[in-house]
C-alpha cells in the first residue's frame, strides 16, 4: 500500500512509499481511508518542522473511511461499515485526567500511524473509539470530527453566554466553525474578521452580525463602534500568529475572554501588557485538543446537519499528488480546508 511519510522540514522530506498493508490482529479492525484532511499544522511541519512531532511520521488523525477487515473478538464493527474514528484515548488515571483534564493526559493511546495512508490499522485500545455513519453524510463531513472536537473544547474554555458580543480572528474553516458554533450558544453580536471577502461573505450567511476585512477596516475601531466602547466579551484567535493573538487582548472588555486556537510555527513570540491583563481582569486560555465527549458531541452535530460543513471543505488533492501539491493547494488565498481523496 502507499504512504505519505514526513522526515522533517523541507518539501523534499514528505514523500510517498510502499508498505505492506496490515493483517488486523484479535482485537484490531483495518480501515480503507476514503478521506484524511491535510491541515495547517501538516502545512507547517512541512516547510518548517513541528515541535510535537519528531520523523518519521505518518500524518493523518482526521479520517473517515471503510471497514475492510476485522480482528477476532470485535463485535460492534462489521465489514463494509461506513466509519470515522477517534484517533486518541486519555488514560484515565494521571495527574490530569483525575482532573477531568482529558486534552493534557500524559500517557494517551494515540493513533501510532496515521491515515495519509491507503490502509490504517486501528489497536485494540481505540476500536471501541470506532463510530458508524449515516448513508446521508459525505467521507469528508465524517472526517473533520476530530477537527470539530478541538473546536468544542475551544467553545468550552470561552464560557460565552447569551447575548454575548464575540469576535473571531480568522475567516478560514475552523474560523467558520466557529462562527456557527458561537451562533448556537445564543452571542447576538457576531464579529468575523480575514482578510478575504469571499469567506467573509460566507461567514455572514453562516451567522455573523459583522464582517471585517482587515486590509480594508480597522477591526480595532469596529469592535468599539459595535460595543459601545467596552470591548468584546470573548475573543477567539483562529490564525495562529503572534500579532493576533496580541490584538485580541486589546479588544476585549474588563472581564472578557480571549481564547488562543490558532497554532504557530515554531519560534513565534508576541508582546502584550501586563497592566492591560492585571486591571482589566482578563481571562486568557489556550486551547489544544479535546476530551472524549467532545468527539461524540462534534459526531453529532455533523451526523443532525447542525452545522454545515459545505463552505468549509472547499479543497481536494489526489493522494497520489499530496506530497507534491499538498502544501501549495492549502496555502492558496481561496483555500479553506484541504482533503486528501483516495
Amino acid at each position: 500500500m502507499q504512504v505519505a511519510v514526513w522526515y522533517g522540514a523541507g518539501r523534499e522530506n514528505f514523500r510517498l512509499e510502499t508498505r505492506e498493508r496490515p493483517s488486523p490482529k484479535p482485537g484490531e479492525v483495518l480501515i480503507q481511508v476514503k478521506k484524511c484532511f491535510f491541515c495547517a499544522m501538516h502545512a507547517r511541519a512541512v516547510l518548517v518542522g513541528h515541535a510535537k512531532h519528531t520523523p518519521p511520521v505518518i500524518f493523518g488523525r482526521m479520517f473517515a473511511g471503510e471497514v475492510v477487515a476485522v480482528g477476532d473478538g470485535v463485535t460492534h464493527v462489521r465489514e463494509g461499515m461506513r466509519v470515522t474514528v477517534n484517533p486518541e484515548k486519555p488514560c484515565g488515571d494521571c495527574f490530569y485526567c483525575q482532573r477531568e483534564e482529558f486534552g493534557h493526559c500524559l500517557f494517551p493511546t494515540k493513533l501510532q500511524s496515521g491515515a495519509m495512508a491507503e490502509y490504517v490499522y486501528i489497536p485494540p485500545t481505540l476500536v471501541q473509539g470506532i463510530f458508524e455513519l449515516p448513508a446521508s453524510i459525505p467521507y469528508e463531513f465524517a472526517a473533520f470530527t476530530e477537527t470539530l472536537a478541538c473546536i468544542l473544547q475551544g467553545m468550552d474554555l470561552s464560557h460565552i453566554k447569551l447575548a454575548d458580543c464575540v469576535v473571531i480572528i480568522g475567516d478560514g474553516g475552523v474560523g467558520l466553525a466557529f462562527t456557527q458554533l458561537v451562533r448556537l450558544r445564543g452571542a447576538t453580536k457576531i464579529i468575523v474578521a480575514g482578510k478575504h471577502d469571499e469567506s467573509l461573505q460566507q461567514a455572514t450567511e453562516l451567522g455573523a452580525t459583522r464582517t471585517v476585512n482587515i486590509s480594508k477596516e480597522s477591526l480595532q475601531e469596529v469592535v468599539r463602534a459595535e460595543t459601545g466602547e467596552y470591548g468584546a466579551d470573548v475573543v477567539i484567535e483562529a490564525v495562529g500568529s503572534g500579532q493576533t493573538y496580541e490584538e485580541s487582548l486589546t479588544l476585549l472588555r474588563s472581564g472578557g475572554t480571549a481564547v488562543g486556537f490558532g497554532g504557530t510555527p515554531p519560534g513565534t513570540k508576541f508582546q502584550g501588557d501586563p497592566n492591560l491583563i492585571h486591571y482589566r481582569s482578563l481571562k486568557i486560555y489556550g486551547s489544544y485538543r479535546y476530551a472524549p465527549h467532545h468527539f461524540r458531541q462534534a459526531l453529532d452535530l455533523i451526523c443532525t446537519q447542525a452545522i454545515d460543513l459545505k463552505p468549509i471543505v472547499t479543497h481536494e488533492v489526489p493522494f497520489a499528488n499530496l506530497t507534491r501539491d499538498g502544501v501549495d493547494i492549502h496555502n492558496q488565498e481561496n483555500c479553506r480546508s484541504l482533503v486528501i481523496n483516495f
